[in-house]
C-alpha cells in the first residue's frame, strides 16, 4: 500500500517545481494585478490604497478623454494597417508559389527580413527616415519632387498615418511569411484536380485555394490583432505618443500612467481592459471565420 501511495504521488512531485514556477511567474502577478486595478493605488503614497471597485475601470470607460484618444488610435492602425498587410502578404505568397519568379530564394529572404528585425531597432531606423532636416525620406521628396520638408511625426495629421506606415513595413512579411507556408502545405492532389477540370486563375484561388487556408487567414489575422493591441515599442520609439495624443495607444497610455504617473490602479484596470479587448476580438474571430479550426 504504501509503494502504491508513493507512485501515485511521484508524478506530481515532478510536477511541483513547474507548478510554483508557474504561480510565481504568472498566476500571482496577474491575482496581484487585479487586486490593484479594484483599489486607488499611487506609489508616491504607497501605504494608502482605498479600494474603489470597479471605479477605475468606469472613470477609465466614461470620463478619461485620453483613454478614448488611445482606444480609438489603436483602433485605427489595426483597422488599416491589418487588411493591407493581408493583402500584400497574400498576393505575395500567390505569387512567389504559383509564378515560380527568379531569384525565389532572395526575394522571399529580403521580404521576411523587416520581420525580424526589433521593434526598437525599426522605430529608431524610421525616426531618423522620417526626420525633416536630415531624413532619407525628405530628402528624396525635396531632390525629386521638390515637395518642401515634411515633418512626418510633428505634424498631428501625419503622425499616425507614418506610425501605420512602419506597421505595415515590418509585418506584411509576417502575414507573408504565414501565407507562403499555407501554399506549400496544401495537398496537391486537390490542386491537380482543379487544373484537370479546367480551374485556373482567379477562379481557382476563389473557390480552391482560399478556403483551404481559411485557417490560415484566421490565425493570422488573430496574431496581427492581438499585436496591434499590445502595440508600444515602435511608437514609444518614434513619438513618445505624440504630438500631443495622436499616436497615443492603449499599451502606451497604461504605462504612463504605471510608470510616469504611478497610479497602479489605473494601470492595471487599463491592462485588464486591454486583455479584454483581445479576448473579444479573438472570439469573434473564431466564431465567424474559424469554424474550419474546430
Amino acid at each position: 500500500m504504501k509503494m502504491a501511495a508513493r507512485s501515485s504521488i511521484t508524478p506530481y512531485l515532478f510536477l511541483m517545481p513547474a507548478i510554483i514556477l508557474l504561480f510565481i511567474l504568472t498566476i500571482y502577478p496577474l491575482i496581484f494585478s487585479l487586486w490593484n486595478s479594484l483599489h486607488i493605488w499611487y506609489l508616491g503614497r504607497p501605504q494608502i490604497k482605498p479600494f474603489v471597485g470597479l471605479g477605475n475601470y468606469i472613470n477609465l470607460v466614461l470620463y478619461d478623454t485620453t483613454f478614448r484618444v488611445s482606444l480609438i488610435n489603436t483602433a485605427i492602425i489595426g483597422a488599416v494597417a491589418i487588411p493591407i498587410e493581408l493583402g500584400l502578404g497574400l498576393l505575395l505568397a500567390v505569387l512567389i508559389y504559383y509564378e515560380r519568379l527568379k531569384g525565389e530564394r532572395i526575394f522571399r529572404t529580403v521580404l521576411i527580413l523587416p520581420m525580424l528585425v526589433s521593434p526598437v531597432v525599426v522605430g529608431v531606423l524610421w525616426r531618423f527616415l522620417y526626420h525633416p532636416n536630415v531624413g532619407l525620406i525628405n530628402y528624396l521628396l525635396e531632390s525629386t519632387l521638390g515637395v518642401g520638408r515634411v515633418n512626418f511625426l510633428g505634424d498631428p495629421n501625419l503622425a499616425l498615418i507614418s506610425v501605420i506606415l512602419v506597421d505595415i513595413w515590418q509585418w506584411t512579411s509576417f502575414m507573408f511569411l504565414i501565407f507562403l507556408a499555407g501554399l506549400f502545405s496544401l495537398p496537391i492532389e486537390v490542386t491537380e484536380a482543379a487544373l484537370i477540370d479546367g480551374a485556373s486563375g482567379l477562379p481557382m484561388f476563389r473557390y480552391i485555394t482560399l478556403p483551404l487556408i481559411k485557417p490560415l487567414l484566421t490565425l493570422a489575422l488573430i496574431f496581427r490583432t492581438m499585436d496591434v493591441v499590445k502595440l508600444f515599442d515602435i511608437v514609444y520609439v518614434m513619438t513618445r505618443g505624440g504630438p500631443g495624443s495622436a499616436t497615443d495607444t492603449l499599451t502606451l497610455y497604461a504605462f504612463r500612467q504605471g510608470l510616469v504617473y504611478f497610479q497602479m490602479g489605473t494601470a492595471s484596470a487599463l491592462s485588464f481592459i486591454i486583455a479584454i479587448i483581445i479576448t473579444i476580438i479573438t472570439v469573434i474571430f473564431f466564431r465567424s471565420l474559424g469554424r474550419e479550426l474546430t
